[in-house]
């Protein structure tokens, strides 16, 4: 666990490296996007944001999208899938410490396992759907889930004017972004990680590509007899061991006795 607090906090601090040297920026590949979400907007990044990057392609502004960018994102996902969620998400690293905080929580159950679809709603209505159908009626760059309810535009915007300033300026706390970002903040004290579960495209996205990710979790079959203990300590909507829901947290391997459970980086 606390390998994985340090990966977390380690990723959060070069995402937006700009806080502390241009030099990242300096000699960042062209066009290269930091795998977990980040806000791109936030004057600190020091990459883009991949879902941003997903944005422009489905909003029709993607005529000038460098292959390079979409070929980073692949790899991302074929390498990591959602141990990106678990290990490299800032707004990750934030839910994780709130659930920390000794409040009564709601822990999973089938409502939660319904819901946890939803965030396949919001990638295909939102960032496909609108996102194509806007780019489509208007020339404007309007980029819907970055602009008006990803958490982490209020997020890092707010943390960048407390570090620079020391103040808040009044217009970032009348973003819509706020209220969302607010909403979760609060819901993160009773449900473990509810962006991630509920709600995240990005995280819909990567789970496509979990099952057969070269580092996430992965059960081994001929050692599994079905206890169950890996299900019960996975704080996540998992049905089994790697699938779409499943961050790589690694909980489930520490709690299996036979060993069944490699990943995301080392085999017992």
């Amino acid at each position: 666990m606390l390998k994985r607090r340090i990966t977390q906090l380690t990723a959060t601090v070069l995402y937006n490296s700009g806080l502390i040297s241009d030099l990242p920026r300096r000699y960042m590949p062209s066009r290269f996007c930091v795998p977990g979400l980040n806000c791109q907007f936030c004057p600190a990044a020091a990459a883009g944001c991949p879902l941003n990057y997903l944005e422009r392609i489905f909003a029709g502004k993607g005529r000038n999208f460098p292959a390079s960018s979409l070929a980073w994102f692949l790899l991302f996902s074929i390498a990591l899938g959602r141990v990106i969620c678990g290990w490299l998400c800032p707004f990750g690293l934030v839910q994780d410490l709130l659930d920390k905080v000794p409040f009564p929580k709601i822990h999973k159950n089938r409502v939660t396992r319904i819901l946890s679809y939803f965030k396949y709603v919001v990638f295909f209505g939102v960032i496909v759907g609108l996102q194509a159908f806007f780019g489509f009626i208007q020339n404007r760059s309007v980029l819907i889930f970055c602009q008006y309810l990803c958490p982490n535009l209020w997020l890092d915007e707010s943390a960048y004017e407390l570090i620079r300033t020391g103040t808040l300026q009044s217009h970032i706390l009348s973003q819509p972004s706020f209220i969302f970002f607010a909403a979760l903040l609060v819901l993160s004290l009773f449900l473990y990680r509810p962006f991630c579960r509920f709600f995240c495209p990005l995280g819909a996205f990567y789970g496509f590509f979990n099952r057969f990710a070269l580092f996430s979790v992965k059960l081994k079959k001929e050692r599994c007899v079905h206890c169950g203990a890996c299900l019960r300590v996975c704080p996540m909507d998992i049905r089994e061991v790697g699938d779409h829901e499943c961050i790589s947290c690694g909980r489930c391997k520490d709690a299996c006795r036979l060993h069944a459970i490699t990943g995301p980086f080392r085999k017992k």
